[in-house]
């Protein structure tokens, strides 16, 4: 069974690994867990000699685990050879029997290693790449577990852009000593776009996807070298998020804080604000940087601004009270009655809402919030949404 809170804690787990690479073992046991696959492999392959320069594993006991690593050439051709995996879209998980099905039936890897342990497919998440090496978490299927199916690949697709931003963030593969990309390079090859930045939102870094965002200037755009989105609202609240991501506090936390916003062409998409740590120092990065901002198109959920505008601003739970009211279009006195206050409270209330939002005006606050009001869900709120199943 895979419940909603277990996936949940499970993408926590995944970016703790960003702050502390030696819990990849426990979160690659924790995925294959999940999944219910037999073993799991953090791997970083070079694509034209097969040399692996990074394996870490999990569910692969010996004298298995010490002969893995004279497969890479196999895993690679089995895959359909180089051009394959780089064209493998990054955020599609790949499974064998779908891709290369005769690669099930030969090869010395599947007869000397893999048919041994009752492996029967594997599914590959790609988490970085370049046209030198790839590195992929690797998932080994048992037989008693069945075919791979639609679910686990859904689940899987779910977890990978997490992956993805863990290893970013943590450079992994160059904190092991392999030999990896630059940290530049790793996150220039990601389909989303990826913005560094500093306390005051200055960008540090942009891979070619962002660039092409801030060139459009549709929801994102620089402003004195500072990161800046379209609306006022919603490029304030960016702004109190990466201030909170620089001195570790608020609503920020080890997933990160989601931002939605609306470009000027109605494009909706997500901010994921995800803090750095002084270990990006040692991967090569401006020790400047202290957030990673991911843009993504958004989803579909309604009524969200005004909780996202009482986490972000850190109201307490009567301000956040009043603030929906206020949101309603209720005055003083019928906000008073619906939550059994006094309308003197109602106006402190409202004052400490102006002054901790910045706005000096009930439509200026009414504003704020339809700001973030945007039909969007953010990944965590899709895993958390998902049911449970069995």
């Amino acid at each position: 069974m895979r419940s909603a809170s277990s996936f949940s804690d499970l993408i926590g787990t995944i970016y703790d690994c960003a702050l502390d690479p030696a819990r990849w073992e426990d979160v690659l046991t924790c995925v294959r867990r999940e999944l219910r696959f037999h073993h799991s492999a953090l791997t970083l392959i070079e694509l034209r000699s097969g040399a692996v320069r990074l394996s870490i594993s999990s569910g692969v006991s010996e004298p298995w685990r010490s002969r893995m690593d004279d497969y890479g050439s196999e895993i690679v051709e089995q895959w359909g050879g180089p051009h394959v995996i780089l064209t493998h879209p990054l955020h599609e998980p790949a499974v064998l029997s779908r891709i290369n099905p005769a690669a099930l039936a030969t090869g010395r890897y599947r007869k000397e290693w893999a048919e041994p342990q009752g492996l029967i497919d594997v599914m590959a998440l790609v988490v970085a790449r370049d046209d030198q090496a790839v590195g992929s978490v690797g998932l080994g299927r048992h037989r008693r577990d069945g075919p791979i199916g639609d679910e686990e690949i859904e689940a899987a697709a779910l977890l990978l852009p997490h992956l993805q931003r863990a290893i970013t963030i943590s450079r992994l593969l160059d904190l092991k000593t392999a030999t990896a990309a630059t940290f530049e390079a790793v996150i220039h090859e990601l389909a989303a776009a990826v913005l560094l930045v500093d306390a005051e939102c200055r960008v540090i870094h942009a891979n070619p996807a962002a660039h092409e965002l801030l060139d459009r200037a549709d929801a994102i755009r620089l402003g004195e070298e500072r990161l800046r989105l379209t609306r006022p609202g919603a490029d304030k609240a960016l702004a109190v998020a990466i201030r909170q991501a620089a001195n570790g506090s608020g609503a920020i936390g080890r997933k990160g804080f989601n931002v939605p916003v609306r470009g000027d062409q109605g494009n909706e998409r997500i901010l994921h604000v995800l803090p750095l740590r002084p270990r990006i120092e040692r991967a090569g990065t401006s020790a400047a940087a202290v957030a990673a901002v991911f843009v993504s198109p958004s989803n579909r959920r309604n009524g969200a601004g005004a909780d996202i505008i009482a986490e972000l601003f850190d109201l307490t739970p009567a301000e956040a009270r009043v603030l929906k009211e206020v949101v309603e279009g209720k005055g003083n006195a019928a906000i008073a009655g619906t939550l059994g206050i006094g309308e003197a409270t109602v106006r402190t209330h409202l004052l400490r809402l102006f002054e901790k939002t910045g706005v000096h005006r009930r439509a200026e606050l009414v504003a704020l919030v339809s700001s973030f009001d945007l039909p969007v869900r953010s990944e965590a709120d899709s895993e958390m949404a998902r049911p449970q199943q069995t």
